[in-house]
């Protein structure tokens, strides 16, 4: 099959897409004008914002999480020889790793299975696990081709996870396979704490071989919990989260941080700004018609702090979002905080230090085995992974290894606030002379991220959240 193997340049310097060239100027303006990064003493969530979020399947806890498994499909014997078909098609006409998508990788009836999970983890529990590949019994081109032929059920706009262009990122601990210890967590087997994965609707993440010796579970915590908590018991800490003002670390690029929120409220749909009301402010500088923005469609929404609902008539709600990547605000062995970067406040480090305290409060554990996936909604769900090990006396290749993809259902997708547009357009936006890098070898995967991070100044990012 095609692949791509010729090497590439890096464009380090800009951050972002030229095309949201705007945006970023408007990011860097919000945080000036904020005199003195004040406290939020509210006793009330912000304006406009829901008091509560009312009951759905996405407003669980470890109490009320399902048992019946209804979240985990299993694979059936008959569904794996529509998988091996479409595996064998895949081959016979040599389709590029682009180009496998619900059409060309068909499954009649795993398919709607797979259509009913992704419903889920959009507007369900936000997370879904498949189960039942055996992933020994493929090479590793052909367990990639069957990751992207399934996960194309659930996304199939696969996002950037690095400066070369790479759609695929393995995760595996280094040390074990000769290399030299790695501070990179994709790369190493330290726990990491709750977050979400840079900026991306879906995470997709697929097991060929869990850890030989313990570790490596995963825990998965409900935004929507947390929030009601938060709007019950410490309604200003989500003003804190939702506020513009929190500088993120771009690792050595220009410009060397920008500022965004933490939390964030879409109206519901239909409420948004009727496009004639926009005015001329919504052109092309602010990337609601870049080619990028096209794709995700995006709704230019007003910002998360401005909205209002109608005096005397009961809230619609909306949807809440989180994206959060604790070492672009606090730093990390691998990627230090520059000093002359704005530190976090007092109360910025007050509202972490509680989110992580109830991510682990509201949290359910899962360890993925062998032929497993994880679809998980990345803007509603945060993530952590426990420490791992490896059996020294196990070959390589029965060690913990992990493929992940970024992806987007273009029907499905929630509206992407404004205010995230700019790391939007990290993953899923267009860089000239980088294209799409497909690399089925782990090793490869592996040296492709160390040049990056050794032979140029500002390193690829991918590093600082993994799973």
């Amino acid at each position: 099959m095609p692949t791509t193997t010729g090497p590439y340049v890096p464009l380090y310097g800009d951050y972002y897409p030229k095309e949201l060239e705007g945006l970023l100027k408007k990011s860097q303006e919000t945080y000036k004008n904020i005199p003195d990064r004040p406290d939020y003493p509210e006793k009330t969530v912000p304006k406009g914002w829901p008091s509560s979020l009312p009951p759905s399947p996405m407003l669980w806890d470890p109490q009320t999480f399902p048992t019946d498994s209804s979240h985990i499909l299993q694979i059936t014997d008959p569904e794996l020889q529509e998988i091996n078909s479409a595996l064998s098609l895949i081959k016979e006409l040599s389709i590029p790793h682009s180009e496998i998508n619900k059409a060309t990788f068909s499954l009649p009836t795993l398919g709607p299975r797979l259509d009913a999970a992704c419903q889920s983890v959009h507007f369900g529990l936000g997370l879904s696990f498949v189960n039942g590949i055996p992933v020994e019994e493929y090479t590793a081109e052909e367990n990639v081709c069957i990751m992207l032929g399934i996960s194309s059920y659930f996304g199939e706009t696969r996002g950037r996870q690095r400066d070369d262009g790479a759609r695929l990122i393995h995760i595996f601990h280094a040390l074990t396979r000769g290399f030299p210890p790695n501070l990179s967590p994709i790369f190493n087997n330290h726990a990491q704490v709750f977050h979400n994965d840079m900026t991306t609707d879906i995470l997709c993440m697929y097991c060929l071989s869990p850890a030989s010796a313990s570790g490596g579970s995963n825990s998965y915590a409900p935004l929507y919990k947390i929030y009601n908590y938060l709007a019950e018991h410490n309604p200003d800490v989500i003003h804190t989260l939702a506020a513009p003002d929190w500088p993120f670390d771009t690792y050595g690029y220009n410009p060397p941080f920008h500022t965004r929120p933490l939390l964030f409220y879409t109206p519901p749909e239909g409420d948004e700004e009727d496009e004639d009301e926009r005015g001329e402010d919504s052109g092309s500088e602010d990337g609601d018609r870049t080619p990028r923005a096209s794709l995700l469609n995006l709704s230019p929404s007003s910002s998360t702090t401005d909205l209002t609902s109608p005096p005397d008539a009961p809230p619609r709600i909306g949807k809440i979002l989180a994206s959060l990547s604790p070492r672009q605000l606090s730093g990390s062995k691998v990627h230090p905080r520059p000093t002359d970067i704005p530190p976090l406040t007092p109360r910025q480090h007050s509202a972490l230090t509680l989110l992580e305290s109830l991510c682990k409060k509201f949290s359910i554990t899962h360890t993925l085995s062998a032929g497993s996936f994880v679809f998980l909604n990345n803007l509603s769900i945060f993530h952590n992974r426990g420490p791992y090990f490896d059996d020294p006396g196990v070959p390589v290749e029965k060690h913990r290894h992990l493929i992940r993809l970024f992806l987007r259902n273009e029907e499905l997708a929630w509206t992407t606030p404004r205010e995230l547009w700019l790391d939007w357009g990290r993953v899923f936006g267009e860089f000239d002379g980088v294209e799409e890098r497909w690399v089925v070898d782990k090793e490869k995967d592996y040296k492709d991220q160390q040049r990056g991070m050794v032979d140029y100044t500002a390193g690829g990012e991918g590093g600082d959240d993994a799973y």
